[in-house]
């Protein structure tokens, strides 16, 4: 088994200068780095974990804690596949914290120097694990914007800013009454972030164009959907268009089943949609951009880790289309006005970063 000295000695350098490679805690240079890590490759050298986090050295390990929901969450799951493979472009392996209690997860993990920083999923509003990580100063990126995100890197989806620029696309195609499927009941009680700023920023849209936005919610059940969706749109005077956030399982068989043609009659504009759920032709969506905002999310945590600045970037703002997939009609029938080619729009320019200070 190749030791820390053999490593040295094929690189060309001091067992020291392995052991700042490896801890990623001083400046090296490119090119001592790469040899460092070709010897390291070559030798198949693994370094013991438990020994270093004893010295206190880095594990290269990434801790990604991911609340337990209850139902299985293919999304969610995309993410840490994702997270995973971003990860290992800095050699880095997850430690993945799924436990009931994720607050103890991360304090455990933190004290224990298990790992050496972590990427917090699924941020609430007013996130229980947030103030551990400050106590702890343990190096930290989330994935997500909670209400106070002081001193910690953050990314997300601009989950506001495409919600209004859906809004005032179907608004500038003629539709006078928008109908927008906001998220569940359990994300909004909860204070899943995105829940939030998905409905302020279709009402931004509604209040910026004078379109009338009539929300409900989504729900996880067929019947309950139907039901809200049925006295969404059994009225004198419905909703021509529609808006969601992330695309509603059943939605669209829903209303077909009401008698509704999709999206013929009914435009239905999906934000932060995904391509595991290719929806119906014709529909245009803002797609979740989730290989992008993973990579984003390791790169502030490697960041936070190197003791860096961390998200100290610019917010992306709601960007524009990215024009990466085939087109759409959002026109339709009534008092629509219009109809006009739209396709699927890309996530360039709708991940947002935060800062550290």
């Amino acid at each position: 088994m190749a030791t820390i000295a053999d490593v040295a000695r094929l690189a060309g350098v001091a067992p020291s200068t392995v052991s700042y490679v490896l801890s990623n805690r001083r400046s090296i240079s490119p090119q001592v780095r790469e040899a460092v890590r070709q010897a390291i490759r070559d030798l198949d050298y693994q370094p013991h974990v438990g020994a270093r986090a004893l010295r206190g050295a880095a594990t290269r390990v990434l801790a990604v804690s991911v609340p337990s929901e209850g139902a299985y969450n293919p999304l969610r799951w995309r993410f840490v596949h994702d997270l995973s493979a971003a990860a290992r472009e800095h050699e880095y392996d997850l430690l993945l914290l799924t436990g009931e209690d994720s607050v103890a997860d991360v304090r455990r993990v933190a004290r224990g120097r298990l790992a050496d920083g972590a990427v917090l999923m699924s941020v609430l509003t007013d996130d229980p694990r947030i103030p551990v990580v400050r106590e702890l100063g343990f190096p930290t990126a989330l994935l997500g914007c909670p209400d106070d995100p002081r001193g910690l890197p953050w990314c997300d989806f601009d989950f506001e800013g495409s919600a209004a620029q859906a809004v005032r696309m179907l608004a500038g195609y003629g539709h006078r009454r928008i109908g927008f499927v906001a998220s569940t009941d359990t994300e909004f009680r909860e204070g899943v972030s995105y829940a939030r700023r998905g409905l302020a920023g279709a009402r931004l849209g509604a209040r910026d164009t004078g379109a009338q936005l009539t929300v409900i919610r989504s729900s996880n059940s067929p019947s309950t959907l139907a039901g809200r969706v049925r006295r969404l749109l059994d009225v004198d005077d419905p909703p021509t268009a529609l808006v969601t956030v992330h695309d509603v399982p059943g939605l669209v068989g829903i209303l077909r089943e009401q008698g509704h043609h999709v999206p013929a009659d009914l435009p239905v504009v999906a934000v932060a949609s995904t391509r595991e759920r290719p929806g119906v032709p014709g529909l245009p969506r803002w797609e979740l951009p989730v290989a992008e905002m993973t990579r984003t999310a390791v790169r502030l945590a490697m960041s936070a880790i190197a003791g860096g600045s961390g998200g100290s970037g610019s917010s992306g703002g709601s960007g524009g289309s990215g024009g990466s997939g085939g087109s759409g009609n959002s026109g339709g029938s009534g008092d629509s006005g219009g109809s006009g080619d739209v396709g699927d729009f890309g996530g360039g320019g709708l991940i947002r970063t935060g800062p550290t200070e």
